[in-house]
């Protein structure tokens, strides 16, 4: 056991391949050993999660004296455990598996690489195929069903999901697991607050199936941690573990991106295949049914940053309470004059309805399945409306999709009373973060965002 400043690594190994012909320096070291201690040859690492991802991923710089390399084939698998000194009683275990072997830089004693790894979960993903179909059951069971039998996640492991309305019926055409994941996630609906706009993503402590509106919602503003920025050279000397070490302000504004990507507004309009009906084949009528195209084109659904908005904070799930941009500018984000539209492709009604196979059934499901989508785009937009980077110093409590409270001290003040930045302090969601340990201590880097601001 080794200690080091801010947390102390309680097990540091690799397992290794023993089919691997090694070399007779990196055999004596070994021994008839399956796996050995490389905490000495790690000179830094980053662990790495974002509500974005899918998995967990780790960085780990090697300076291997010990020629490592001639024994690993990619795919070894990491293990670590890490005690906090921050957080009493609290340890990060982490399981990773390689799945790349950066560039390899020689000098007279040493080999110098970086090895990236993912949960193992990423490796069976990539060859896992889903061929099935998914018929009677809530999205968020398939999500389960899907961990479960194709992706081999155990059942002690910790699932944080937000059970979705009603059923969407589909079929999986050869797709990797997290592809049927990602299928469901923006065309399903919360059946607690009745909004779309799923994340499918992994944290230390659990996989989470959740909205963004959940993640924001007043019920998880609860025991939040809060950081304050301030100048160097100011405040209490001593150690702060809730000083903002360091901050970054990406830009806030790409007007040319958004309206390209259609972020302010945005149109979905359905299109649904025509049946292959006897009217429909060729040579049998001019390939029309006898009430005309078999196909159709749903009524489209348009969405806008005011709408979300105004949807989310009807619910509660806004983190601050105003809408980002200046009053002024909200003529620009009308719904009137969406400046993309997207085609989404409906199923058949057979394999679409939520509730029973009647038209009016299916009808319902494509309207639901249509909002859903845009909704689900817009949010997400609107989520990233202002967004920072921080460092902090380390802390393995946070994890991505957890809320902050973030005070940054307004410019330009003439007064001796510190006035906080409307725009800047308030609420966050941890978008992503990344813990680096050194030998010398551990830092976090957190990316945040929000779509709201505290009131002017």
């Amino acid at each position: 056991m080794e200690q080091a400043k801010g947390y102390t690594i309680k097990d540091f190994v690799i397992q290794l391949d023993p089919k691997i012909q090694a070399s007779a320096k990196f055999d004596a070291v070994r021994g008839n050993q399956s796996s050995i201690n490389i905490q000495k040859l790690c000179s830094a690492f980053n662990y790495i999660e974002s509500i974005d991802a899918p998995s967990i991923r780790c960085e780990f710089m090697i300076g291997d004296t010990i020629d490592l390399i001639t024994g690993l084939n990619g795919n070894e698998i990491i293990e670590i455990e890490i005690e906090s000194m921050q957080a009493t009683g609290k340890t990060l275990k982490i399981k990773q598996q390689i799945f790349k072997i950066g560039e390899i830089t020689k000098s007279e004693r040493a080999v110098q690489y970086i090895l990236y790894t993912v949960s193992p979960h990423m490796i069976t993903n990539e060859s896992k195929k889903v061929f099935k179909s998914f018929m009677g059951v809530p999205a968020s069971q398939t999500v389960r069903k899907v961990l479960k039998d194709y992706l081999n996640v155990s059942n002690d492991r910790s699932l944080n999901f937000e059970d979705t309305r009603g059923n969407l019926n589909f079929i999986a055409p050869t797709w990797r697991p997290f592809d049927v994941i990602s299928y469901v996630s923006d065309k399903c609906v919360s059946g607690s607050k009745g909004l779309a706009g799923y994340l499918f993503y992994e944290t230390q402590s659990a996989f989470n199936f959740v909205t963004i509106d959940h993640l924001c919602s007043s019920e998880n503003k609860k025991n939040i941690l809060k950081y304050r920025y301030e100048q160097a050279n100011v405040g209490n000397a001593d150690v702060n573990l809730f000083k903002v070490e360091s901050i970054s302000f990406p830009a806030r504004a790409n007007h040319l991106e958004k309206m390209r990507t259609g972020a302010y507004s945005n149109t979905v309009i359905g299109i649904k295949a025509p049946a292959l009906t006897s009217g429909a084949l060729p040579n049998s009528g001019g390939g029309q049914g006898k009430d005309g195209p078999t196909g159709s084109i749903k009524p489209p659904v348009n969405m806008s940053l005011l709408n979300v908005f105004g949807l989310a904070k009807g619910k509660g799930c806004i983190l601050n309470e105003s809408f980002p941009f200046p009053k002024i500018d909200q003529t620009y984000f009308s719904d009137k004059v969406p400046t993309r539209m997207k085609i989404r492709a409906l199923p058949g009604m057979k394999n679409s309805s939520s509730v029973g196979d009647s038209s009016a059934n299916a009808q319902n499901m494509d309207v639901d399945t249509l909002s859903a989508s845009a909704y689900s785009f817009s949010r997400w937009q609107l989520l990233n409306a202002i967004t920072l980077d921080i460092v902090v110093p380390g802390n393995v409590v946070l994890e991505a999709g957890r809320i902050i409270e973030l005070e940054i001290p307004q410019s330009g003040q003439d007064t001796n009373r510190v006035e906080l930045d409307p725009t800047y302090s308030g609420y966050y969601l941890i978008k992503g973060l990344t813990h680096s340990y050194t030998p010398e201590g551990i830092t976090t880097h957190l990316n945040l965002c929000k779509g709201s601001i505290s009131s002017r």
